[in-house]
């Protein structure tokens, strides 16, 4: 199917260089996924009254969740290193933004039911100091 696009070009679905060590593309059908960066390291100091007046936040932590319907019923392993290529620059892999996502597997969870296909949920994290 073609698609027609008209007005401003803006980031659309699923990039398509995903690529994975895991295996993942090989076992899910990839229905979504989402990238959520934060400091892993925050602290503030407090003035008398109260008010913040310093803050540091240190080591950026990435954590990517892929969401797929299952072709096969092998799955990745927890503990498994995963490349992800994503839309827009959010990851921080050796602190620096990124498209690329380098991260550890550290979940996997499932759901099934009697009227839908078995989906499954893959969890990652990445430390800015950590290489997987």
């Amino acid at each position: 199917m073609a698609a027609v696009s008209t007005g401003t070009t803006c980031l659309y679905g699923i990039s398509s260089n995903v690529t994975n060590t895991a295996g993942v593309l090989s076992t899910l059908f990839l229905q979504s996924y989402s990238v959520n960066t934060t400091f892993n390291l925050s602290n503030t100091v407090s003035d008398e009254t109260g008010l913040t007046k310093t803050a540091r936040y240190d080591d950026r932590k990435t954590e990517l969740t892929i969401e797929g319907i299952c072709k096969t019923a092998v799955m990745p392993v927890i503990g498994d290193s995963i490349t992800f290529t994503i839309n827009a620059e959010t990851a921080y892999p050796s602190g620096a933004k990124s498209v690329t996502y380098v991260g550890t597997i550290t979940a996997i969870s499932q759901n099934g039911s009697n009227k839908d296909f078995t989906s499954v949920t893959i969890t990652a994290v990445d430390y800015e100091g950590i290489t997987p």
